[in-house]
């Protein structure tokens, strides 16, 4: 897990690398997240820790996204899911295999959570964010919620993205910025 907290200008403010540093920035700002190993093709209905993380947060309905390169529902998908949204319950998402980007915009300015197999983020109810698996998805998630009706989106009207979005990010847009960051403390 990587977090980046951008300022209201789009310099990053903060950066953590890895599943400790990255759930303590997280923690500081509201949003929980941690780690659980679950293996691919598991039945997650009979893994401890992901039980335990139902119990947590009220869980009631889940279901499982896998994408893979080329797979033409990607487009579409991307782009309902790069539009700024909310929901009324959390979104608590556990990443399986592969990797994905989550953009979270609170008070104090926007994070970009970079999530890969085995990291877990909830994110509140009410909070504006997005999610990006790429133009190429490679990806296998579960998403849990806390209401029966599953992923309801209610879009903020916010307009496009600010923040790299993941291609760019891995490309290192966002890992200069970081360096020249940590560089100058």
């Amino acid at each position: 897990m990587q977090v980046w907290l951008f300022d209201g200008e789009g310099a990053v403010r903060e950066h953590a690398r890895g599943t400790g540093a990255g759930v303590a920035l997280l923690a500081r700002l509201g949003v929980e997240a941690g780690r659980v190993e679950i293996e691919p093709d598991a039945d997650s209905g009979h893994h401890a820790a992901l039980q335990a993380l139902r119990e947590r947060y009220g869980i009631v309905h889940e279901d499982r996204v896998v994408l893979r390169p080329g797979d033409p529902a990607w487009p579409p998908l991307r782009a309902r899911f790069l539009e700024e949204h909310t929901h009324t319950d959390l979104e608590l998402r556990i990443f399986v295999n592969g990797r994905g980007l989550f953009h979270v915009r609170l008070p104090v300015g926007e994070l970009a959570v970079l999530c890969t197999a085995g990291d877990w983020i909830a994110v509140p109810a009410g909070v504006a964010h997005r999610y990006d698996g790429g133009h190429s998805a490679d990806f296998e998630a579960l998403r849990f919620f806390s209401r029966a009706q599953g992923w309801e989106a209610a879009p903020t009207g916010a307009g496009a993205p600010t923040l790299p979005l993941l291609d760019e990010l891995l490309a290192g847009r966002v890992a200069a910025a970081a360096t020249a960051v940590a560089g100058g403390r």
